[in-house]
């Protein structure tokens, strides 16, 4: 009983690292959410479910981690949305005849809501506070009263100031921050497996079973992924302070960077590179201090680094053609 309760506190741990995000200055990266014994040991049936489980994008919506084992199977998930969950449930309850299947579901102490009607405004929906004191983002959002806030006068009590805000800025900006952080969090959800799908399609264990499914959704999934880090960088581009878009830094960083040969080294760089982008990103908007710095934004920037991940995406897609 003891040894079972250990157990399960230590894959609470396991699951736990993997579901939260990283806290703001945190360098720890999940290679992949696939734990336990090495794939190729897997029953053929189990390996199919965590295959589907990519293939029809649950992975966006069921924050999972499977942990397989030689006669089953631990799913350790975050719930954002219940039809989704219901899917994955009937995604493997088929198994629960030949194999042991245990879920274990944790759901988001309260859900998003709606952005309320502006007579009743709701703290929890206001932008936070890096948003709504951008300039670049103001600027560009056309707010009448920023030319008042910014030229003299005490603007950090103007800003703080209910009275004097616009309804509808206010909730263009925060529509602008929800959407940056979805498609940032979206862009390392596909990302993160990618490694373990890459060496299911065209690795030196690769397993006949799963082979071509795997190849399809590791490709889907890079692909997408990449179309995020391009809407990142467009919309980005407005609420960072301008600078010129190659800094030294980032240019060292290009050249030091050793090229990747095969798939698998390929896809392990890309799911680092979505999950630090997508911590960035959070600290952007939630910094642990008043600011971030503008050394912080530049140093490799921003959009250096998306467009960055862009090309090696575009690299991928070229190594996994010769790979075929």
């Amino acid at each position: 009983m003891k040894l079972r309760l250990l157990l399960v506190a230590a894959l609470l741990i396991v699951g736990n690292a993997g579901l939260s995000l990283a806290p703001a200055g945190s360098t720890d990266i999940n290679t992949s959410k696939v734990k336990g014994i090495p794939l190729r040991e897997v029953a053929a049936p189990l390996r199919e479910a965590w295959v589907r489980f990519h293939e029809s994008n649950l992975c966006l919506s069921v924050d999972g981690i499977f942990v397989f084992q030689a006669k089953g199977i631990d799913v350790w998930c975050r719930v954002k949305d219940e039809k989704s969950y219901q899917q994955l449930t009937a995604l493997v309850e088929p198994l629960r005849k030949s194999f042991r299947i245990e879920l274990y579901a944790t759901r988001a102490d309260r859900e998003r809501k709606a952005y309320p009607n502006p007579n009743q405004p709701n703290q929890d929906d206001d932008p936070p506070p890096s948003v709504w004191t951008n300039a670049e983002l103001r600027v560009y959002m056309r707010d009448p009263f920023y030319a008042k806030f910014g030229s003299g006068g005490d603007s950090s009590s103007d800003l703080r100031d209910d009275s004097s805000l616009d309804p509808e800025l206010k909730r263009r900006m925060k529509l602008y921050c929800d959407q940056i952080l979805d498609w940032s969090h979206k862009m390392a959800q596909l990302a993160i497996d990618l490694p373990a799908l890459t060496g299911a399609g065209y690795g030196e264990d690769m397993m006949p079973d799963i082979r071509n499914r795997a190849r399809a959704v590791c490709l889907a999934h890079a692909r997408e992924a990449g179309k995020c880090a391009a809407r990142l960088a467009e919309n980005l581009n407005h609420a960072l302070p301008r600078a010129s878009g190659n800094t030294p830094a980032a240019q060292a960083q290009k050249e030091a960077a050793p090229p990747a040969t095969q798939p698998f080294e390929k896809a392990l760089l890309i799911s680092k590179q979505a999950q630090d982008l997508e911590q960035r990103i959070m600290r952007f908007f939630y910094p642990q201090v008043h600011t971030v710095t503008i050394a912080d934004l530049r140093e490799p920037g921003l959009i250096d680094a998306l467009k960055s991940f862009q090309r090696a995406v575009s690299d991928f897609e070229s190594l996994t053609n010769k790979a075929r």
